[in-house]
C-alpha cells in the first residue's frame, strides 16, 4: 500500500485494522500479524503482552499537546518531576512537552506501526499503570517483559525508537515498540514542508513559537526522536 500524508499525520486511518482480541488496538495489517505472533510466543514463555496504546488520531494528539501547553495536563521532566509550564517561555514549554509527547501530526502513534505495551500478568490487581522508566527497569515490575523484548522483539520486526541515550532531547521509552518494515515507509514521508503546513493549518497551541522551529523540530525531535 502507498501511504499518504493523511496516513502519516493521523487524519486517515483507512490503512488500519482492528484487533478485536485487544481493547482499542488498531494497526497496519502486517504489524498486526507480527504482533499477534509475538503475543502468542510471549504467552508460551509466561508473559501476557497487552497493548496499552496503539493508533492515535491527529485530533487526540492535538488535544494532548494543547492541554499540556496551556497547563491543563501534567508535563514531566526527564526525572518524571512535574514541570510548571506557567513559569516558562513559549519555546521552553515546547521543549518541555516534546520530551515525552510528539508534535501533533508527527507522533509515531499516528501510523499504526507503534505500540505501548505492558504485561497484564505482571501487574497486581488494581495496579495503576504509569508507563515510566522505573516500571521497566531491571528492578521494576515489568523487568521480565523488558528482558524478553530485548531478546526476542527483533525477530518479529519490532524495535524501540526511543532508547538512544545520546538523544537527551527525548525520553527513553522502554515500553514503546515500533514495527520497522512499515514505520520506515512513514519516516520517508516526513519533510520540513509537511511540518510547517501542519503547524500553520491547525489550531495548535504555541503556533507562533513552533513555526520558527521547523528546522530544529525536523532535525532533533521528529526524524531522530
Amino acid at each position: 500500500m502507498k501511504y499518504t500524508l493523511l496516513h502519516l499525520t493521523g487524519r486517515d486511518p483507512s490503512h488500519l485494522i482492528d484487533l478485536p482480541e485487544f481493547k482499542n488496538c488498531r494497526l497496519t495489517s502486517d504489524c498486526a500479524s507480527s504482533f499477534r505472533k509475538m503475543h502468542e510466543d510471549a504467552q508460551n514463555d509466561g508473559l501476557n503482552i497487552i497493548p496499552v496504546s496503539s493508533f492515535r488520531n491527529f485530533e487526540r494528539q492535538l488535544d494532548i499537546w494543547n492541554d499540556k501547553y496551556l497547563g491543563d495536563r501534567p508535563v514531566y521532566d526527564n526525572f518524571n518531576r512535574p514541570v510548571n509550564v506557567n513559569t516558562l517561555t513559549g519555546v521552553e514549554t515546547v521543549y518541555a512537552i516534546l520530551y515525552w509527547s510528539a508534535l501533533p501530526g508527527f507522533s509515531r502513534h499516528h501510523w499504526g506501526t507503534d505500540i505501548d505495551i505492558a504485561a497484564s500478568n505482571l501487574m497486581p490487581e488494581n495496579y495503576e499503570l504509569k508507563l515510566n522508566s522505573e516500571e521497566y527497569s531491571p528492578n521494576g515490575i515489568f523487568a521480565p517483559l523488558t528482558e524478553w523484548l530485548d531478546k526476542n522483539m527483533q525477530k518479529y520486526g519490532f524495535f524501540r525508537p526511543f532508547v538512544d541515550e545520546a538523544h537527551v532531547r527525548v525520553g527513553t521509552e522502554l515500553w514503546h515498540i515500533s514495527y520497522r518494515p512499515d514505520a520506515e515507509k512513514f519516516e520517508k514521508l516526513i519533510t520540513k514542508d509537511a511540518i510547517a503546513s501542519i503547524i500553520r493549518d491547525s489550531n495548535i497551541a504555541g503556533k507562533a513559537c513552533l513555526i520558527n522551529m521547523v528546522d530544529e523540530l525536523y532535525d532533533d525531535y521528529i526524524i531522530h526522536g
